[in-house]
């Protein structure tokens, strides 16, 4: 049986915001702060101009359960979200209001309507009183339909972007509520760092920023659409989650031991994706025979993520994955959503 948000009895936990899009205060707001910009509303001003250029990070999810069908057709779930350093790139520049928006596309991801570039702009359009036009360049370097989030990164830096090139028009709740309507991920981005999402995964709310410790992605080369993977979830089930939830995980990140972290580790998708993706499970075999510290599969999968005790042993990992992996990136923790690019 799912368990509810209510069994969790960390005191910042306690204090998460049960609202219409949830988590709006950050419950370990100095720690966050401190961690390289995690107060990402405040973090760029209001400062009008005409064009913005921001990175769009990757997430895995350090833990991911998943619990009942929802009457609105989502699960609930409880996930624990970290961005991590390898980033998508949007640009945004305003033009003449009866431009529309339009959308160039550098890399593998539609440029039509059903990209969420898009529809982030004209959900943004839809509250202002004076619509406008924005012409977007997107670079993409995360893999798609891969469980890192891509797509819904890339919505919440079109949000942020034109939100600043306004001068701040909306106010953070508003601005995640409309982020929550475009995708249960898309909120985390525009918080980033170490995160707990509840709900359907929007409810979101910050926590104690795990260090920046190394973490190798390993892509089979296959796309994973989510829906399919909740589908043979919902036939197959998976794994039994921990009775304490995520409790023990988020008490071990702050201190960065990827050896206290690991055991923690839990992802009710995972099953279901080795099922659907056989390359994910020699993957995940290979990760540990080459000694990761943890390993699992991110969100819906085929992405698995192997954490590391330090830069020489993610070097090694990330050339024992290349043997059998179709894309492996080395990167780091990230303390922050979609923010602008680091100099």
């Amino acid at each position: 049986m799912y368990p509810d948000t209510g069994t969790f009895h960390l005191r910042w936990l306690a204090q998460l915001i049960n609202a219409e899009c949830g988590g709006l205060t950050p419950i370990v707001d100095k720690g966050n702060a401190e961690c390289g910009g995690l107060t990402p509303f405040d973090m760029m001003g209001a400062m009008k101009r005409n064009q913005i250029t921001l990175e769009a990070p990757a997430k895995i999810n350090l833990y991911l359960e998943v619990g009942a069908l929802r009457p609105d057709g989502f699960h609930l779930v409880r996930t624990v979200m970290q961005a991590v350093d390898i980033c998508d790139i949007v640009e945004v520049e305003l033009v003449a209001a009866g431009s529309g928006m339009e959308l160039e596309v550098e890399g593998e991801a539609p440029a039509g309507e059903e990209n969420l570039c898009i529809r982030a702009a004209e959900t943004f359009n839809s509250v202002l009183r004076e619509p406008v036009g924005a012409r977007i360049r997107l670079v993409k370097r995360i893999p798609q339909a891969a469980g890192l989030g891509g797509g819904s990164s890339d919505a919440a830096a079109v949000l942020r972007s034109l939100d600043l090139l306004l001068g701040g028009v909306l106010r953070r709740e508003e601005l995640l509520r409309m982020a929550a309507s475009l995708g249960s991920d898309v909120p985390f981005f525009l918080l980033g760092g170490t995160v707990l999402g509840v709900g359907r995964g929007e409810k979101v709310s910050p926590l104690e920023q795990a260090p920046s410790l190394p973490v190798v992605l390993a892509n089979p080369g296959r796309e994973l659409p989510t829906a399919e993977v909740y589908r043979r979830f919902d036939q197959e089930g998976g794994r039994e989650p921990p009775p304490e939830g995520p409790e023990a995980l988020i008490r071990a990140l702050p201190g960065g031991d990827p050896g206290e972290i690991a055991p923690h580790l839990f992802n009710s998708l995972q099953r279901a994706a080795c099922r659907m993706v056989h390359e994910v499970e020699r993957l995940l075999a290979r990760a540990e025979e080459a000694g990761a510290e943890g390993v699992l599969v991110s969100g819906s999968g085929p992405t698995v993520f192997l954490l590391a005790g330090g830069e020489d042993e993610a070097a090694a990992l990330e050339k024992a994955m290349g043997d059998i992996a179709s894309q492996v990136i080395r990167t780091h923790f990230r303390g922050a959503g979609v923010s602008p690019p680091s100099a």
